[in-house]
């Protein structure tokens, strides 16, 4: 007769195993097969590539990475160390089909409507991965910018549903997001406070509420005091903000 105890301990094992198991299912059906089977592919035309493809192996290692990292504030420098030396011609410019790939899988696990945590994880790894991309092409390719613009990457790894469906309804060319947003659209709009040990709840508070670093107008906090206490670490960034557009404003006719 099995134990109480070893029974307890047997049901715990097949309840981690179940949870792995749903975990990497939210990974695996996001190909290019996947989208030839939908009825939107959200604007990633991956048909243009073979399957076997440097693009399509690399969307598959930086999924891979979401899937072993399990922190969304680790994906990006994990998913860079994956895919930098093995796909350099990628890195190049990988705006056209890599961003836009993960983009629609964002879109995509949103219309399958399964909101479990690896889904969740997933949408919002895509999301700030593409952004990310977006704002290396800008600033490593084509120093157009003189920095990472890491207050928007932090907002978006910390937004709410309707800041993840807002975003990228902006960046699809269907209209698959439109149900979605109509249910959301309601909800105030948050923002996420700068400072790491800020006091709110997941530091989110109403965007109309917040206060911006008068100096470069990229930072957001809840509060003075949350503003001052990061100001330490802001001050470089800050100034290398206010110089690149007082050049751009000199520069401008």
């Amino acid at each position: 007769m099995v134990s109480r105890k070893k029974a307890k301990g047997k049901a715990r094992k097949e309840a981690k195993v179940k949870a792995n198991v749903e975990e990497c299912a939210a990974f695996k059906p996001f190909s290019s097969l996947q989208f030839n089977k939908s009825s939107c592919t959200h604007g990633w035309t991956h048909d243009e590539y073979a399957e076997n493809h440097d693009c399509h192996k690399f969307v598959v290692a930086v999924l891979e990475e979401f899937r072993r990292t399990k922190t969304v504030s680790d994906t990006f420098h994990a998913a860079n160390d994956a895919t930098l030396e093995k796909y350099p011609n990628i890195w190049k410019d990988p705006t056209q089909l890599v961003a836009s790939a993960f983009v629609s899988i964002g879109v995509e696990v949103l219309v399958q409507g399964d909101n479990n945590d690896g889904r969740r994880f997933l949408v919002v790894s895509s999301v700030t991965f593409s952004e990310w991309i977006h704002q290396h092409v800008a600033f490593e390719l084509h120093k157009s910018v003189p920095a990472m613009y890491s207050a928007r990457l932090n907002e978006l790894l910390h937004a709410d549903n309707r800041r993840i469906i807002s975003y990228l309804r902006k960046r699809i060319p269907c209209s698959c997001l439109n149900v979605h947003y109509n249910v959301v659209k309601h909800l105030p709009k948050k923002g996420v406070c700068c400072f790491p040990d800020c006091s709110h709840p997941s530091r989110k508070v109403e965007l109309s509420k917040m206060w911006s670093c008068g100096s470069c107008r990229r930072e957001h906090y809840c509060s003075e005091t949350c503003q001052a206490a990061e100001w330490s670490c802001h001050r470089e960034d800050c100034k290398v903000w206010r110089e690149w557009e007082a050049t751009e404003d000199a520069d401008s006719p």
